[in-house]
């Protein structure tokens, strides 16, 4: 097999979703800071996916704009170090609720998670509203990407217009083999398997070569049990020496997802123990493209350096492509 690998790391720069979103210092800036280090140590390119309208609640409050201040330099910064930058929408910031004494916000209202409980004039604005944001902090591109908030991309006809509207090209929301049942957080991507980029039309989860649009599937890796044993070893010490995720909020009370797998997760830095290190190493010899969904605040110091060391064997032992346009489907 070729020496060759396609590595697309994938980044959601947002931060809590639930009761408490937590600090925009802990759960963005901070970690951002941290990661970048490594990016830049493995010349490592990522894409970034911006949770834009939480920067418009932050805009809101004048107690908050510092914030949005730090958010925007550190959005200039990635792009100018040649990452991709990216929006991505969770609509149920539509709904939140300002914690004053926390100078946080709480989103427990989950009856707008999925874009699909709007209008479509409401999805229309969102996305407009959004890449309008972006292109004037000066980031802007001839074809955009996007990843949904919450995997909420189905039905795709919903968004079909807007993503031609606005040049939208790139789609990035699909976990093959999960779904979700739940109203407010309903997709089905349980009949795809595949694990390389494609073309699609009409819809997100069918490929279809003479489709308008590209997915990036995010990949999913396998574990023993010997493994998962481990793993939760690491993680008791881990949370004894208190190294747990960077952020100070709490998580969305979504609905579980669903999968025909065992043992089986998506590839992040969230999840990433020594434990786990071998299996990713494996992962990679065995396959050209590999998709990693990670979240700045759920970063662990620990799993950042295992990250590291996982660069540093990718880079030592293959040829690493990171940029997401050079493994087009035309491409491979």
């Amino acid at each position: 097999m070729s020496k060759n690998r396609n590595i697309l790391l994938t980044f959601d720069y947002e931060p809590y979703l639930g009761s408490t979103s937590g600090s925009s210092e802990k759960c963005i800036l901070q970690p951002t800071n941290a990661l970048r280090g490594i990016l830049n140590k493995y010349d490592a390119k990522a894409i970034f996916f911006v949770d834009v309208l939480y920067i418009f609640n932050l805009k809101k409050k004048i107690e908050l704009h510092e914030s949005v201040n730090s958010i925007i330099a550190q959005l200039k910064t990635l792009y100018a170090e040649g990452h991709y930058i990216f929006p991505h929408i969770h609509p149920h910031w539509l709904d939140a609720t300002y914690l004053s004494d926390k100078k946080q916000f709480s989103l427990i209202n989950l009856s707008h998670y999925s874009l699909v409980s709007l209008g479509s004039q409401q999805i229309e604005n969102l996305f407009k509203e959004s890449i309008c944001f972006l292109k004037e902090i000066g980031i802007s591109y001839p074809k955009w990407g996007y990843r949904a908030g919450g995997w909420c991309i189905q039905p795709f006809n919903l968004f079909r217009d807007v993503f031609i509207a606005e040049g939208i090209m790139y789609e990035f929301s699909v976990l093959p083999g999960y779904k979700n049942d739940n109203q407010n957080q309903a997709f089905d991507f349980s009949l795809t398997k595949t694990n390389q980029p494609y073309l699609f039309l009409n819809d997100v989860e069918k490929e279809d070569l003479k489709g308008k649009f590209v997915e990036f599937p995010i990949s999913t890796v396998e574990f023993n049990k010997l493994d998962l044993f481990k793993d939760k070893l690491v993680r008791k010490y881990l949370w004894k020496m208190n190294d747990r995720g960077w952020g100070d909020g709490t998580s969305a009370q979504t609905a579980a997802l669903k999968s025909n797998f065992i043992n089986r997760e998506m590839i992040s830095i969230d999840v990433l123990t020594i434990a786990k290190l071998n299996r990713y190493k494996k992962y990679l010899a065995s396959q050209n493209y590999m998709h990693w969904i990670s979240h700045p605040k759920m970063f662990t110091k620990h799993g950042l350096k295992v990250f590291d060391s996982f660069l540093k064997f990718g880079t030592s032992d293959f040829n690493l492509t990171f940029d997401f346009e050079k493994m087009m489907p035309n491409n491979n």
